[in-house]
């Protein structure tokens, strides 16, 4: 448990999980395992603080342990934290011929229920504040949240915003001094983090279904405002409630912000990708790209990190890569299929060299994320220069 876990606030692991792990481990010593009963009990010795949660859709919920996350050193971090995609989108297949996708409405979400929130006797109170409070806070957390996912779900997003204002605003004045409570106001983020959750499942499909603009536009609309309503409406309020609810409440916003600019993106290449005159058209101009000077550019020759792993980001990577990206083209792949070939570049060059380098995901993801970005702006610049003819089409921009 201490080579391969580690205390992790927010972090949230299914208990299978955990019990997969060590029944892989028995496995390989081999040794007898023990049920899952007792290996729970030495998880909570090693891990006292541990809290246990059921998280999930109604009908599909799982336990999870609540505090607790896997090392980057450990053998079990890639096969838990990769393979996941970039977006929500990945690995999905469902299309109709011709490669266009159904339409997606929110309509067919009416009646999504919340998970159910952590147990009320699994929570560890200070001072005065009685199991019975905390349950009927529970019940008014509940019903806030499931307010707020009716509203999304029938696209009522200016409704939203006025429930906000009325339900912090209007809160009864003997409930007040609850929200200056640590355990309180942690129980207020972590039903937040599980709304939050349910919102993106129902707001973004999980598949690349054909999204409406309209729909589109007004998802991102309201995740371009939900920070400032959220704020808005906590004014006047204890400081700490603000303090922690708007940081979850941002990284919603960005990854919404993520996935309908990604959606959006794909819709726009979906047509261009099915289109043959188009597909041959940038397969041609791209082969005029020179790649041998875009390669020799200090930027990408250089590891101007400091660290030693010069094999992650060679320019032999950076052309390979490119390679690669014209060699769907010319196979007219979908956009599915576009999707799967990301993944997989960012599993190969950002996730699996980790222990090789020795660097954090975030730093290799930010180094990769540099070196990409001035290789595609290099090869936009060399598209320019030469007039290419497919350079006014939708998959370009």
């Amino acid at each position: 448990l201490e080579e391969n876990y580690i205390v992790c606030e927010g972090v949230c692991l299914p208990r299978c999980i955990l019990y997969a792990h060590y029944l892989d481990f028995c496995r390989k010593e081999k040794l007898e395992p023990a049920c899952a009963a007792t290996f729970g009990k030495t998880i909570r010795q090693k891990f006292p603080l541990l809290t246990t949660r059921r998280l999930g859709t109604r009908g599909h919920s799982k336990y999870h342990y609540y505090g607790i996350g896997i090392k980057e050193s450990s053998a079990y971090y890639h096969s838990v934290y990769s393979g996941k995609g970039l977006t929500r989108f990945s690995g999905s297949k469902l299309k109709n011929e011709g490669g266009f996708t159904r339409k997606y409405s929110l309509s067919s979400k009416t009646g999504t229920l919340l998970p159910d929130f952590p147990n009320a006797q699994h929570l560890l109170l200070q001072g005065n504040i009685s199991r019975e409070k905390v349950r009927d806070k529970y019940q008014f957390i509940s019903t806030y949240c499931q307010c707020i996912l009716d509203n999304a779900i029938n696209v009522n997003f200016e409704e939203i915003q006025n429930f906000l204002l009325h339900f912090w605003q209007g809160m009864p004045d003997h409930l007040l001094p609850l929200l200056e409570n640590p355990v309180i106001v942690d129980i207020f983020c972590v039903c937040d983090s599980i709304l939050y959750k349910v919102l993106t499942d129902v707001l973004i499909p999980a598949t690349m279904q054909e999204m409406p603009e309209s729909l589109l536009a007004d998802i991102r609309n309201f995740a371009k405002h939900w920070e400032h309503w959220l704020a808005s409406s906590l004014e006047n309020l204890p400081e700490c409630l603000a303090a922690k609810k708007l940081p979850i409440a941002r990284h919603f916003v960005s990854s919404l912000k993520r996935q309908t600019s990604f959606l959006h993106l794909a819709q726009i290449a979906r047509p261009a990708l099915f289109d043959q005159a188009v597909v041959t058209s940038m397969v041609l101009d791209i082969d005029n790209v020179d790649l041998s000077s875009i390669s020799s550019q200090p930027l990408l020759s250089i590891n101007t990190s400091g660290d030693q792993d010069p094999d992650i980001y060679s320019e032999y990577d950076s052309i390979t890569v490119f390679q690669e990206l014209k060699e769907l083209l010319r196979k007219n792949a979908t956009v599915e299929s576009f999707i799967e070939w990301l993944d997989s570049v960012v599993e190969h060059k950002v996730i699996k060299p980790g222990k090789q380098s020795g660097r954090s995901v975030k730093k290799r993801a930010q180094d990769f994320l540099l070196r990409w970005s001035f290789f595609g702006a290099r090869v936009m610049h060399n598209l320019t220069l030469n007039n290419a003819s497919s350079f006014g089409t939708n998959m370009f921009k």
